[in-house]
């Protein structure tokens, strides 16, 4: 199974700690149609179907993820996401099916804030106290 990955998976420690893989091919890509945001009081991300043309989600397309380490992300993943097929836009491929974690459209009022969230951001300002509260126990 391919998995399009767009928040804290985007680090690659963050990536071999939870799935315990190294060296799976991956390329960028580009989820269109929908729209990323900080999960209310936290520092990671949710993303949803914003269904609107003008919106889209950078991220990694990891390929041909071993079931095992899929229900590691499972486990890692919070209750509120949904695991789905998209179908990202991978440089030099086209559209890939993918499965993502989303935030389903009914809910992203509740569970996401209008705070926008990016991998540089998170970098700087969440991820070594992110790190600390998953990881370090």
């Amino acid at each position: 199974m391919n998995v399009f990955v767009y928040g804290t998976l985007l680090v690659p420690k963050i990536w071999e700690t939870v799935t315990r893989t190294t060296g799976l091919a991956s390329e960028r890509a580009v989820l269109a149609g929908h729209e990323i945001r900080c999960v209310r009081d936290a520092v990671y991300p949710g993303i949803f179907a914003s269904g609107s043309a003008t919106t889209s989600v950078p991220g990694r397309v990891y390929f041909d993820v071993p079931d095992a380490a899929v229900r590691r992300l499972d486990a890692y993943e919070d209750d509120f996401y949904l695991r789905a097929e998209v179908f990202p836009e991978v440089d030099g491929m086209g559209k890939v099916a993918a499965d993502a974690y989303l935030v389903p459209t009914e809910k992203a009022g509740e569970i996401l804030s209008r705070q926008g969230w990016s991998l540089e951001w998170f970098e700087e300002h969440g991820l070594e106290g992110f790190w600390d509260r998953v990881f370090s126990s």
